[in-house]
């Protein structure tokens, strides 16, 4: 209702008045209607041209919010426009200076694989092919001897920047196939030095731990054991300060609930094993199913229901539900069974070690989930998120000095050296990220809970959304989609992986 009162009051004002009798306030405000009808028109195109044939109010064409929406073409690389668009949103959205800060964050979409043919003018030329720019080409070039091929594309691959305060601008993409280390490399620092010539500046990356992307970050440091010595902190390369690597909490949550999914007795993927006992997936499932058969009341506050258990390929990808297995309900569930296993069977808390496994992921869930700011270096949450991560060195060295187990048997005893290494580099990368902007900004917070590439994730759900859900759009769809989604970001999606809140 709120927006079609602000129409009703914009459409009042400029029903009557032709463009070129527009005077410089009416002009601004007849900018802003259009911004309003904009939103409505991608909320609901069918609705729109609805509320536009009754005739209650004048309404502009949809050619002309066609045109308002792709005012900036979005075209694949970097381009001065999207960021002179970027700092002007930053403008009217009353961002500070400080946040102008932030980290920048980058992920990968499935797109239709398809050539087309995008017009220019009087001109047409093919689009649906990787474009990673110049660079790419010469390696291309180099590799092949000169030899030209051309590839279709399958991804895309999005670029983003967030600031401390929450701001959020999508300033490149590229279409591309599963995209290699080294663009990744070219394509990060390319836009921290552009994002630095508009007035932005990122002091971290934070992106999903795919296997291309650890090796990215591997590739600032050597190894990766040099890079856990080193904090997963460099020198920035255009600015200064230090510069951080971070792996995305929430795909780091899911990834604990799928290697303590494979731990079974049998051990046929994983068998946790530390201090002579088992971390097994079966005492949570247990826990549950003797409380939803025994204890349970019709009607309860607790999380836990069946779908955690019963995992699909779609809700395996669900955010949420990794992070309620490692709930306060999950650990109140494994205490009050353990209880019972006492009293009724006399067994020694067999459990113990599953329910700190559960208890160090917690703290992960509650820290990245946490909305108020981190203010200094001794915050007891850094503290808390240092013991959690300690818990599993302290377990991966103890299943190491374990002379009687095979080289196998270690691997299965402990989860994936690749979970491993992202694990420590969301911790050690986000303390570093924390003390370099509290040092940049004394006593101004910094927000755990916004760390994440949840945003990221939402745009990409709004993009199919916009192109039928079912469907990936194609490359030609993908920027005008782009487009679409900066102007109307209020739109939150129902059904995503991640948080809904952009």
């Amino acid at each position: 209702m709120s927006s079609i009162c602000i129409l009703f009051i914009y459409s009042y004002a400029v029903v009557s008045i032709t463009f070129q009798q527009l005077e410089l306030v009416q002009f601004i405000l007849y900018l802003r209607f259009l911004d309003v009808c904009l939103q409505l028109w991608q909320r609901s195109k069918q609705g729109y041209a609805d509320l536009k044939d009754s005739g209650f109010l004048k309404l502009p064409s949809e050619r002309l919010l066609q045109y308002k929406k792709n005012t900036v073409n979005q075209r694949p690389g970097l381009h001065t426009e999207v960021f002179e668009w970027m700092n002007k949103e930053a403008e009217q959205q009353r961002v500070t200076e400080r946040g102008r800060h932030g980290f920048i964050v980058f992920d990968e979409m499935k797109i239709q694989g398809s050539v087309q043919l995008r017009r220019v003018g009087d001109e047409f030329e093919i689009a649906g092919l990787v474009d990673m720019g110049d660079f790419y080409h010469s390696m291309q070039s180099l590799q092949t001897g000169g030899e030209q091929k051309a590839e279709m594309a399958t991804h895309v691959f999005q670029v983003a920047f967030k600031g401390c305060e929450g701001f959020f601008f999508p300033f490149v993409w590229y279409p591309t196939t599963e995209i290699a280390p080294i663009c990744i490399f070219n394509c990060h620092w390319d836009s921290v030095f552009y994002l630095e010539e508009y007035g932005f500046f990122s002091h971290a990356c934070l992106c999903d731990g795919g296997q291309a992307n650890r090796d990215f970050i591997k590739g600032h440091f050597g190894s990766e054991e040099n890079a856990i010595a080193k904090k997963f902190t460099i020198n920035n390369l255009y600015g200064e300060g230090s510069y951080s690597f971070i792996m995305d909490p929430p795909h780091n949550i899911k990834k604990l609930r799928n290697n303590l999914e494979k731990s079974t007795v049998t051990g046929t993927a994983r068998c946790f094993k530390t201090r002579g006992q088992n971390i097994l997936w079966a005492h949570l499932k247990e826990a549950y199913l003797h409380d939803k058969t025994n204890a349970r009341a019709p009607l309860t506050s607790c999380k836990i229901r069946d779908g955690h258990f019963q995992l699909t390929p779609a809700t395996r990808m669900r955010n949420h539900l990794a992070s309620d297995v490692f709930s306060d309900d999950m650990l109140e569930l494994l205490d009050n069974y353990q209880e019972f296993k006492r009293h009724q069977k006399g067994d020694d808390d067999s459990m113990s070690l599953t329910r700190e496994y559960i208890s160090a992921a917690n703290e992960f869930v509650q820290i990245f989930a946490n909305t108020k700011p981190i203010r200094t270096m001794d915050d007891p949450r850094l503290m808390r998120l240092d013991a959690a991560l300690h818990w599993f060195l302290d377990w991966k060295q103890d299943v190491m000095d374990s002379v009687n187990l095979t080289s196998k048997e270690r691997n299965k005893s402990y989860i994936s050296e690749k979970l491993h290494f992202d694990l420590c580099s969301m911790v050690f990368g986000f303390k570093s990220y924390v003390h370099t902007m509290t040092s940049q900004f004394p006593g101004m917070g910094l927000v755990a809970g916004h760390t994440n590439q949840d945003a990221l994730e939402n745009m990409f759900g709004c993009i199919r959304a916009s192109n039928g859900s079912n469907t990936n759009p194609t490359v030609l769809q993908y920027g005008p989609s782009v487009n679409g989604y900066i102007h109307c970001r209020s739109f939150k999606v129902r059904n995503g992986n991640s948080a809904r809140k952009n």
